[in-house]
C-alpha cells in the first residue's frame, strides 16, 4: 500500500501525543433509521451547498448522492437512504473535523427528517514512520505465528471500557519521496471507532467528542499502539 505521510519524523517508541502519528486521512458515518426522505430531499440538500448561486459538483443517483468538495476542508460528501458519510484529508486537527461534520449532518438529518441513527462511526488512518524498512520487519514479526511467515494486515478487535468499540487494522505502508525513486516504510493504524443502538441526532457531537479523547488517551487507543511495540 503506497501513501504519503508528509515529512520525515523520528518518533520515540512511546508515543504520548496523537498528535505524533501523521494522519493523512479521516472518515465519519452515521446511519439513519427511516431516512427514506433521501430520495424527495436530495435536491434541497445540494441548493445548501451553492457557491456564489453555483451549484456544486456533484452526481445524484437512487443509490445516493455524492457531493465533491462541499465546504472547505470537507473533500466528499456521500448522503443516501442510510448513511451520511464524510471524508476528510486536510486535517488540522480531529475536532476540528469532529464540529465540521456534527453541523453538516446535524443539518442534513432535519432535511431528510429523521428522528434516530442507528450508528455513529470514526475511522481515522495514523502513520508511524520507520527509519528503514528493517525496523519495519521487525517490529511486523511480532505479529508472527507461523514460521516462515510474514503478515500483510493485522485485524484487531478493541475494547475501549466505554460504551463504544472499535476495530483496528495493522498494516505496512510506503511512504513515496519523489516519483518512485526513494522510498520510506511505515505502519499504518486503521482504527475505526463506533457506538450502535438508537442514537439521538442531537447525541452526534458528544459521541464524536468521547471518541476523540478515547483516541488521544494515553490509557486508550495509544496505550494499544504502544503495546504493539513491545
Amino acid at each position: 500500500m503506497a501513501i504519503l505521510f508528509g515529512k520525515n519524523n523520528n518518533m520515540s517508541k512511546t508515543i504520548v501525543k496523537l498528535n505524533k502519528l501523521k494522519n493523512p486521512e479521516s472518515f465519519i458515518q452515521v446511519n439513519t433509521i427511516k431516512g427514506f426522505k433521501y430520495v424527495d430531499k436530495a435536491g434541497e440538500i445540494v441548493n445548501t451547498y451553492h457557491k456564489n448561486n453555483s451549484a456544486p459538483q456533484f452526481q445524484m443517483g437512487l443509490s445516493g448522492l455524492v457531493i465533491e468538495q462541499p465546504k472547505e476542508r470537507i473533500d466528499e460528501l456521500k448522503i443516501t437512504s442510510q448513511v451520511i458519510w464524510a471524508r476528510f484529508s486536510k486535517i488540522d486537527s480531529l475536532d476540528m473535523i469532529s464540529n465540521l461534520f456534527s453541523k453538516e449532518a446535524e443539518s442534513i438529518l432535519k432535511i431528510l427528517e429523521v428522528e434516530k441513527i442507528s450508528r455513529v462511526g470514526w475511522r481515522n488512518y495514523f502513520v508511524h514512520e520507520f527509519l528503514n524498512k528493517g525496523k519495519q520487519e521487525e517490529y511486523l514479526k511480532k505479529f508472527t505465528v507461523i514460521k516462515g511467515t510474514k503478515p500483510s494486515t493485522i485485524r484487531l478487535e478493541v475494547k475501549t471500557s466505554k460504551d463504544f468499540n472499535a476495530n483496528l487494522m495493522i498494516q505496512p505502508v510506503i511512504k513515496v519521496i519523489k516519483n518512485d525513486a526513494e522510498k520510506a516504510t511505515g505502519i499504518l493504524f486503521d482504527i475505526d471507532i463506533f457506538q450502535n443502538g438508537e442514537i439521538e441526532p442531537r447525541n452526534i457531537s458528544k459521541l464524536l467528542k468521547e471518541f476523540r479523547q478515547y483516541l488521544a488517551d494515553e490509557n486508550g487507543f495509544l496505550s494499544v499502539v504502544n503495546n504493539t511495540f513491545e
